[in-house]
């Protein structure tokens, strides 16, 4: 097998931040970093996002749309819009029917906007304007 021939897809997203919520923190802690705020909202959403991958592993979709339900609050709160409406349509998924599949690509979606958002969260937070 020549190896020359393969093609490997590495599946890329463009990621949008609400700046809104950003800037509402940012007010309410003055003019100092944003840094400790984001660093407890990235904590939190990568055990969400860790709650979320286990229990698709696990077939436990009643855990899943928990997981789910919990990302769609913290992702809103926190300005990850893409994160949010990746998350709406993994709960639409499960709202309709267990389709293997399909809850397989959307939850692997989900994983990999999720990380993208939250170190695009975390460079934002720390840069000084």
């Amino acid at each position: 097998m020549h190896t020359d021939k393969v093609v490997v897809l590495c599946p890329q997203e463009v990621i949008a931040l609400d700046i809104g919520p950003i800037q509402g923190f940012r007010e309410a802690l003055g003019d100092g970093p944003l840094g400790f705020w984001a660093e407890d909202a990235v904590e939190e959403m990568v055990v969400c996002l860790a709650s979320v991958e286990a229990a698709w592993a696990a077939n436990e979709f009643r855990r899943l749309g928990i997981g789910v339900h919990k990302v769609i609050g913290l992702a809103d709160r926190t300005g990850l819009s893409d994160v949010a409406n990746v998350a709406r349509e993994l709960h639409g998924l499960l709202k309709i029917g267990v389709d293997a599949t399909a809850i397989a690509a959307v939850t692997a979606r989900l994983v990999r906007v999720g990380e993208a958002s939250l170190a695009t969260l975390l460079e934002i937070s720390y840069r000084q304007v």
